[in-house]
């Protein structure tokens, strides 16, 4: 769809990207894109942020991203961390229990939170760093041309008010699974499948937090044939969540029906007494995938593009490695620093994660969802038995910026996060990314790198992208990194390998068995950059820390 120029300075607002919907992945990719010097804007329909949860699930990944924006002690003082998941029959007695614990994230694998709360921690960060945020203000039209895209906003209580334009670079809708973004595009959704009985969430408020419920220690999955559902506990105790499966002759209004809650809930112990039902609501599971992500300067992001059933707990979070993903590309373009091709490379990535993930969800909804007596038999024997599944291995990237799989010197490492452990510079003790000022190209190294071993262009590429050195030892010192806990050390022999290339959003691009395999990954590193317009450095991408400074001049360098 193109444009003409539209409206009068007096109604007219720019911007460098215009975010529509600020929910936890709209308020994240705001804040993330600020972070890095870009002039951002969101149009949100509600006048208020939503009072009431949605998601309740944070894994380490997405603690990750809230720590490089500054904020991720505050949210894990929200948070719960989840140590394990039980799963029960119907009378509580425990078939397997999942260990889940560290993630490799430098946070826990997983941990429960009452959204509004560590929602509110994102939004003045946002804020914070200087996002406009238009609420009560809906998007009705958008066009775009080759140099900018114009949207059409009004209030949203009136709908008969003149339109007010917002002229953005680059427009991204994280506008929900209903977007209107998505719909201007005219995308179209494919259903992967996924089909199961709606389910009824209650949301529980209690008056004690340290109130011992036997039942419910951590999150429990309960493979009641008659009801199967789960619950779990959030924040410290003071929010718990459930989940039950509708029966076949119960409609929405038979589930939401006060009573009837309270009467699901006595089963776990719990009475009017202990506490308040904050929200009771009937969902219905999607499992859709957008066919394409990005129209000319206008792209899609978390359940805009993608939406699945919700029992990997990766919804969100899915969403928000859609924000990370797409925020240094798009910085990267609007500095100049790379060319608009570069952001094809966001859908290449994670279109093919997102998949594997919504067919992992899909596949542990058919199995926790059973209720045919007789599969449901085997089901819980094989529990029994052989314990249950380990927690799943997260997909690698798809084919963009990162070497590419069936490269002979390719790892299993390669296109998937980057470890994360405690280390000490100089006297100080962080985790590794706290030690950067901002997140950036990084090879990470058990040795010390000798620069001799790159050519001319090879050296081009390392400086086009501002890639920082950080050698890390368990040895003593003030010239590297020391690994503290030894997650690095486990890092390099777990993988065979030594030195890893790594993404400004953690992930690595590729790594190196040897120091004499780096060249070809610089090589590699040098044909990509050029596929996608990148330059010299500029802006945020030439910028070196002082570690990384002190790192690459020390002796032996």
């Amino acid at each position: 769809m193109t444009t003409n120029d539209a409206g009068s300075p007096s109604t007219r607002t720019t911007c460098d990207v215009a975010v529509v919907g600020y929910g936890p992945v709209g308020m994240t990719l705001a804040a993330l894109l600020a972070q890095r010097g870009v002039d951002v804007l969101v149009i949100e329909r509600h006048a208020q942020r939503w009072a009431l949860p949605r998601a309740g699930h944070l894994d380490g990944e997405t603690m990750r991203t809230f720590q490089g924006l500054g904020i991720g002690d505050a949210v894990e003082l929200v948070a719960r961390p989840m140590l394990e998941w039980a799963l029960t029959r119907g009378d509580h007695d425990v078939l397997t229990t999942i260990a889940l614990g560290e993630s490799g994230s430098g946070w826990k694998a997983d941990y429960l939170s009452y959204q509004p709360e560590f929602e509110a921690i994102i939004d003045a960060r946002a804020r914070h760093l200087g996002v406009r945020v238009f609420q009560g203000t809906t998007a009705v039209t958008l066009e775009q041309n080759e140099h900018r895209v114009l949207l059409g906003v009004r209030p949203t209580d009136t709908p008969d008010a003149g339109l007010r334009t917002v002229e953005a670079s680059f427009v991204v809708g994280a506008d929900g699974a209903g977007s209107f973004v998505a719909d201007a595009l005219g995308v179209r959704r494919h259903d992967l499948g996924f089909s199961a009985r709606p389910q009824l969430v209650v949301d529980f408020e209690h008056h004690d937090p340290d109130r011992d419920l036997p039942a419910l220690q951590e999150v429990c999955q309960v493979l009641d044939i008659r009801r199967p559902h789960l619950a779990g506990r959030w924040s410290g105790g003071r929010w718990s969540r459930w989940e039950f499966a509708a029966l076949a002759h119960e409609s929405r209004e038979d589930l939401e029906d006060e009573a009837a809650c309270w009467g699901l809930l006595r089963a776990w112990g719990i009475t009017p007494e202990d506490g308040r039902i904050v929200r009771r609501t009937v969902y219905e599971f999607d499992s859709l995938l957008a066919d394409h992500w990005r129209s000319g300067r206008v792209l899609l992001a978390g359940d805009a593009a993608h939406t699945m059933p919700p029992f990997l707990g990766q919804g969100m979070c899915s969403g928000v490695r859609d924000a990370v993903n797409l925020t240094w590309k798009l910085a990267a373009v609007l500095s100049g620093d790379a060319g608009q091709s570069l952001l094809d490379t966001y859908e290449s990535e994670r279109m093919p994660h997102v998949k594997a993930m919504i067919e992992m969800s899909m596949a542990v909804g058919d199995m926790v969802l059973l209720t045919d007596p007789e599969a449901a038999a085997r089901r819980d024997e094989l529990l029994r038995t052989e314990g249950g599944p380990l927690p799943p291995l997260f997909p690698r990237l798809g084919p963009g910026l990162v070497r590419r799989a069936e490269q002979p010197a390719a790892s299993d490492v390669d296109g998937r996060p980057a470890r994360q452990g405690r280390v000490v510079w100089q006297g100080r003790l962080a985790l590794f990314d706290d030690q950067f000022p901002l997140s950036g190209w990084r090879l990470v190294s058990r040795h010390r790198v000798p620069l001799d071993i790159f050519d001319e262009r090879q050296r081009a590429a390392l400086t086009a992208v501002g890639v920082e050195f950080a050698h890390i030892s368990r040895a003593a010192g003030d010239d590297h990194f020391v690994d503290l806990d030894g997650d690095y050390d486990l890092w390099f022999r777990e993988t065979g390998r030594k030195a890893f290339l790594c993404r400004p959003d953690n992930y690595v691009f590729g790594s190196a068995a040897t120091f004499g395999e780096l060249p070809a990954l610089i090589d590699e590193l040098a044909e990509v950059l050029s596929r996608y317009g990148w330059d010299a450095p500029s802006g945020e991408s030439g910028r070196r820390s002082a570690a990384a400074q002190v790192v690459a001049k020390a002796p032996g360098r």
